[in-house]
């Protein structure tokens, strides 16, 4: 599985090491929270630079840009838990593929563990299912600042299931700390682990809200006031009227047959201001979901990061990252031998892989 994950990183990406977790590990050898890249002067002559029509030559797109500075508006965790340290002892800078390869890695063995623990006799398929049938394929496809940031969440939240697994709160609340500190909603990972971990999961939210008024100047902006982004890209619409579209985008929305191609138009009517990308839904890459309940507080947490994506009028394919692996972890901790179970466990590891070769944008 290691050995795919990082063939998947390096077949449709590069190793450049201009990515923006480079930039910023930079910017923190340099002792600084801002990326060292000067803000074009034709930018800052718009009377409103973030204006999502302005053209990506003049701007880093997808960054935020505060008093003629530039910062990510994604979490720091990434860069302090891989790209710093490399940096610091290896002087050099990290490729973001081979950065989201130990994300991936981190979090297939972490998970494996636990599936190892809660269901000691799982067969060899139900591991491969566990590493390959849960949009993990897809991710490795296109490699940019998005796909470090969901693979270090993803690491994160998994490490800190195998711990909470193994009654070690304390560190099962540190790595709900880093995973908030990738993803912040992944905060609600929270009541899964329990009170007994929070007290050091608030070292996480406490380093947020450092980092985010060091350079903001208020605890809770992450940047997205900031961001300079495409139109309806700049802030989520929370709304309940968002949930059932985000709902069936992420869980059904059908492929395009028999290419198994994602597609871009939604097959529902969506609401005003609501943004999604290619889609294809969940239930086509891991169909075995359906057949065994799954273990219900894996299954609860999973529910409840999913509940909140779908809140946001944001749908895209690699949010699914978020959710999915520990949903598939929850089904096959619960899963009964089967013939109808192997056949959908294949054709879910079939469509994940078919998936990796396409991409986001259909281009093997």
């Amino acid at each position: 599985m290691l050995a795919y994950y990082l063939w998947a990183s390096l077949a449709y990406n590069d190793l450049g090491t201009n990515g923006y977790y480079n930039y910023l590990t930079r910017g923190f050898v340099a002792r600084h929270l801002y990326v060292p890249i000067d803000v074009s002067p034709n930018l800052l002559a718009y009377p409103n630079p973030y204006d999502p029509t302005i053209p990506d030559e003049i701007r880093m797109t997808d960054m935020a840009m505060y008093e003629g500075r530039y910062y990510l508006y994604h979490g720091p965790a990434p860069a302090l838990l891989a790209f710093l340290p490399v940096k610091l002892i290896a002087r050099r800078d990290l490729p973001e593929s081979l950065a989201v390869f130990f994300f991936a890695a981190v979090a297939f063995l972490a998970h494996s563990l636990t599936l190892a623990k809660l269901r000691p006799p799982s067969g060899w398929l139900s591991f491969v299912a566990l590493g390959l049938a849960n949009c993990v394929p897809f991710l490795l496809h296109r490699i940019f600042v998005y796909e470090v940031a969901i693979a270090c969440g993803c690491a994160c939240l998994a490490v800190a299931i195998a711990l909470h697994f193994r009654a070690k709160p304390l560190l099962a609340g540190l790595f709900v700390g880093l995973a908030f500190l990738a993803r912040p909603h992944l905060a609600l990972a929270l009541f899964f682990v329990g009170p007994r971990a929070w007290p050091t999961a608030a070292l996480g939210f406490a380093a947020s809200a450092a980092y985010n008024y060091l350079r903001f100047g208020s605890p809770f902006e992450f940047g997205l006031s900031y961001l300079l982004a495409g139109p309806g890209q700049q802030t989520p619409h929370f709304a309940l009227a968002n949930l059932l579209p985000s709902l069936y985008l992420f869980w059904l929305q059908p492929p395009d047959w028999p290419s198994l191609k994602i597609v871009s138009t939604a097959a529902i009517p969506l609401p005003p201001g609501f943004f999604h990308e290619n889609m294809i839904g969940a239930l086509w890459l891991a169909p075995f979901l359906l057949l065994n309940r799954p273990q219900v507080r894996l299954a609860t947490l999973a529910a409840a990061v999913m509940l909140f994506l779908c809140t946001t009028g944001w749908v895209t394919l690699r949010y699914t990252v978020d959710f999915l692996p520990i949903l598939v972890l929850a089904a096959l901790a619960r899963m009964n031998e089967g013939r109808l179970q192997n056949v959908l466990l294949f054709l879910g590891i079939t469509a994940n892989l078919a998936l990796h070769r396409l991409g986001p944008y259909n281009a093997p």
